[in-house]
């Protein structure tokens, strides 16, 4: 039984994006809890239109999330390869990171005092 370097690399880095997503989580919660957030009434034009914004691209990466975790999901019930298996669980944790770093910016807008 021979094993894959290409396999060893794609679990070690689903292991590293995943502590990395554990990490960005924690502290988008730490951010989260620290501070209260502004009343959207006293939001300025211009981070009205931020928040739109990020919300509008958080959705984006949502659906893409969404789309590749049932891939992966699919994949793992039809017991199809391992190795592409852990590519669409890697491009997930990926979009997962993508939507966190999102929220912590529309958090620190949110909490941000100008």
């Amino acid at each position: 039984m021979s094993i894959k370097v290409g396999s060893i690399l794609g679990w070690a880095v689903l292991a590293v994006l995943t502590v990395w997503n554990i990490r960005i989580n924690i502290k988008l919660m730490k951010l989260r809890m620290s501070v209260v957030p502004r009343d959207p009434r006293n939001l300025s034009a211009t981070e009205m239109k931020t928040v739109k914004a990020l919300n509008h691209e958080k959705r984006k990466w949502a659906i893409l999330s969404q789309i590749l975790f049932w891939t992966s999901f699919i994949l793992a019930i039809t017991a199809q390869s391992i190795g592409i298996l852990v590519y669409f669980l890697d491009l997930y944790i990926l979009t997962c990171i993508v939507s966190h770093k999102i929220d912590m910016q529309a958090a620190q807008v949110l909490t941000s005092k100008k």
